[in-house]
C-alpha cells in the first residue's frame, strides 16, 4: 500500500566513513520574498523543546536551531553543522564545520554541543522530555577546538539519530547555564539555523526573521510568520482566501477539499506515524489483560480509516507501520509477519467475552483527555466510546487546550491516552523502545502504558545494540509476539502525511520528517 520512504538507512554503527551531504541547499537569494505566512493548529506556549517536545515546536524551531547532524531527503543521517566518524562501536567523533555561528554572531563551539547533550542527560533533575535519547552516553567532551568525542556505554543503533532530529538541536552554552525560567519565552533561543526569533506571542503566533549570514546560504523568505488557526474548516478557508501560504498536517478527511483549491498544491507522502492507545498498566482495571483485550477488540480500525482518513493510510495491527522495518525486512514482509502474531480485529462479541473474564465483568467508567483541536482524535475516541458502551464500558472525553493536553500526556498518568506519534527516525526499534521499554515508563517518558516486561527490555536492548539485520529481526519479531499478546498498546492506523502550499511555491523533497528538517530552506522556493 505504501511506498518505501526510507530507501537506504545508515544502520551500521561500525562504519567509519563520513556520510556525504544528501540534500539541496537554497539557491534563491536573487528572488527572495518578503514574508511567508504559515498556519498551525496550535502554537506552542514555549519554544524550549525540552519542555514541549512536539511536531509543532519542530516546525518552528527546525528553522532556528540545528543538530550536529541532519536528515537527508532519503531520511538517512547526513553531516549538518558537523560530520561524524565512528572510531569504533562505542566511540563517535563530531568534527564541526568552520564558520558556523549562532544568530547573535557568536561561533558554534564544541562546548555548546557538550552543554546541550549534558543538559538532556540530566533529565532526572530537569525533566527534559527528550533526555532518554542521551542515556546511552558514558561521557562526552570537547577534544579539540572543533571536535567533540562521545563514548557510549555500549553499542547503540539508535543513538546516531539523536543528533539530527529536534532532540539534538544545539543550544548556546551560556543560555543553558543561565536562568531557564524564561528561555523559549521572553528570552529568545539562539540557534545556528537560517532564522532567528523576532517576535513570540505564546500560544498565538511566532515571527521569524531570516539570517543573511547563515552558513548554508540566504533563505528564500525574509520572514516567516506562524499563526494559530485551531478550527479545521477555518484552516481551509484561510488557505482559500490567501491568508496563509501553507499548512502542514492537513486533515485527511478534508483532503479532496484542499486538493480542489485553485491557489494551492497538496503534497502527500507515507508518514510512518502511528496512532495508538496507551493503557496504564498501573491503574485498575487496565492492569487486567482481559480489559486491555476487550478494548483492543472494540477498535473499528477499518471503519476509522475510511471515515477519518478517507482511506489515506493503513490499518495497524501492530505498532510499527510496515515502512518502519526498512533495513530489517521489507514492508510486505512486515505485513506478512503481522498475520502470524496475536492481533485484535474489530469484534464486539470477542470484546464482551474478554470483559466477562475480567475483574470488572459489569463494566466501568473512565475519562480520556484529548486536545480540543485534535478533530481526528476526537472522532476516533467518540467512535470507540460508542463501541465500548455496547459492552458496558463508559468512556468520557475530556477536551482540553492542546498545550495542556501535551503536559497532561507526560505528567498525568491518565488511564488511557490517544496519540498520533510521528517518527523520530526510520528504524524498527524506535516505536517499541519508546512505548514499551521499562526505562521509559516514568513521568516525562513515552511509555505512558507503564508497561514493564524484563524479557521485552532485554530483546529491545539487543535490537538496539546489534547492527546485524538478521539478529535485529529475530529480536524484534519476538518483541512483537509478546507485546501484542499482552496488549502493551493498542495500535489503530498509520495516516499519510499531507501538506498544502500556495502554488506560487514548491517544496522539493517533502518527506515524513518535515518537522525535523529546515523545510523553508531545503528545496523550498518559487515554483519552476
Amino acid at each position: 500500500m505504501h511506498t518505501n520512504i526510507t530507501r537506504r538507512l545508515a544502520l551500521q554503527l561500525m562504519s567509519a566513513s563520513v556520510l556525504a551531504t544528501g540534500f539541496a541547499r537554497p539557491a534563491f537569494a536573487q528572488e527572495r520574498i518578503d514574508k511567508l505566512t504559515w498556519g498551525m493548529g496550535s502554537v506552542p506556549e514555549t519554544l524550549f523543546i525540552p519542555n514541549a517536545w512536539s511536531t509543532g515546536n519542530g516546525i518552528i524551531m527546525s528553522l532556528v536551531q540545528e543538530g550536529p547532524l541532519a536528515f537527508g531527503d532519503d531520511l538517512s543521517v547526513q553531516p549538518g553543522v558537523a560530520s561524524q566518524e565512528f572510531v569504533d562501536a562505542t566511540t563517535i567523533v563530531y568534527t564541526l564545520k568552520d564558520g558556523v555561528t549562532f544568530g547573535d554572531g557568536s561561533p558554534l563551539t564544541p562546548a555548546d554541543i557538550v552543554a546541550t547533550f549534558n543538559y538532556h542527560r540530566d533529565h532526572a533533575n530537569n525533566g527534559s522530555q527528550v533526555g532518554f535519547f542521551f542515556d546511552p552516553i558514558e561521557s562526552i567532551e570537547a577534544t579539540g577546538s572543533n571536535q567533540v568525542t562521545i563514548k557510549l556505554k555500549a553499542p547503540n543503533v539508535q543513538f546516531q539519530y539523536a543528533a539530527p532530529h529536534m532532540a539534538g538541536f544545539v543550544f548556546k552554552k551560556e543560555q543553558l547555564e543561565g536562568d531557564l525560567a524564561d528561555l523559549g519565552g521572553e528570552v529568545f533561543i539562539e540557534g545556528t539555523g537560517p532564522y532567528r526569533i523576532k517576535e513570540f506571542d505564546p500560544g498565538e503566533r511566532v515571527l521569524l526573521e531570516a539570517r543573511d549570514d547563515y552558513w548554508g546560504g540566504m533563505p528564500y523568505a525574509r520572514q516567516i510568520e506562524f499563526v494559530k488557526i485551531p478550527d479545521a474548516e477555518a484552516q481551509l478557508l484561510a488557505m482559500q482566501a490567501g491568508q496563509i501560504d501553507g499548512f502542514f498536517n492537513i486533515r485527511l478527511a478534508s483532503f479532496d477539499q484542499w486538493a480542489a483549491l485553485p491557489n494551492a498544491d497538496v503534497y502527500e507522502a507515507p508518514s510512518a506515524s502511528t496512532m495508538l492507545l496507551t493503557l496504564n498498566n498501573e491503574t485498575a482495571p487496565f492492569n487486567d489483560l482481559h480489559v486491555r483485550r476487550a478494548i483492543a477488540y472494540s477498535v473499528d480500525r477499518e471503519g476509522l480509516l475510511n471515515a477519518v482518513l478517507k482511506g489515506k493510510g493503513e490499518v495497524l495491527q501492530a505498532i510499527n507501520p510496515p515502512e518502519m522495518w526498512a533495513g530489517v525486512m521489507s514492508a510486505d514482509e512486515a505485513r506478512a509477519f503481522y498475520k502470524t502474531i496475536p492481533t485484535y480485529a474489530f469484534d464486539l462479541d470477542k470484546a464482551k467475552a474478554e470483559l466477562a473474564q475480567s475483574s470488572v465483568p459489569n463494566g466501568f467508567e473512565f475519562n480520556v483527555p484529548v486536545a480540543n483541536n485534535a478533530t481526528d482524535a476526537i472522532n476516533v475516541l467518540q467512535n470507540l466510546a460508542q463501541n465500548l458502551a455496547t459492552i458496558g464500558i463508559t468512556l468520557k472525553l475530556e477536551q482540553v487546550d492542546p498545550n495542556q493536553w501535551l503536559t497532561q500526556f507526560f505528567d498525568s498518568g491518565a488511564p488511557m491516552q490517544l496519540m498520533t506519534y510521528w517518527p523520530d527516525f526510520a528504524d524498527p526499534v524506535n516505536y517499541p523502545d519508546l512505548f514499551m521499554h521499562s526505562r521509559n515508563a516514568r513521568q516525562n517518558g513515552q511509555n505512558q502504558s507503564y508497561y514493564r516486561n524484563p524479557e521485552v527490555d532485554k530483546l529491545l536492548d539487543l535490537a538496539n545494540s546489534e547492527s546485524d539485520p538478521a539478529k535485529r529481526k529475530d529480536a524484534l519479531t519476538k518483541v512483537f509476539q509478546i507485546v501484542n499478546d499482552e496488549v502493551a498498546v493498542v495500535p489503530i492506523y498509520t495516516p499519510y502525511s499531507a501538506m498544502a502550499l500556495n502554488n506560487k511555491y514548491e517544496m522539493k523533497g517533502y518527506n515524513a520528517f518535515w518537522y525535523n528538517i529546515p523545510w523553508a530552506v531545503r528545496g523550498f522556493g518559487p515554483k519552476a
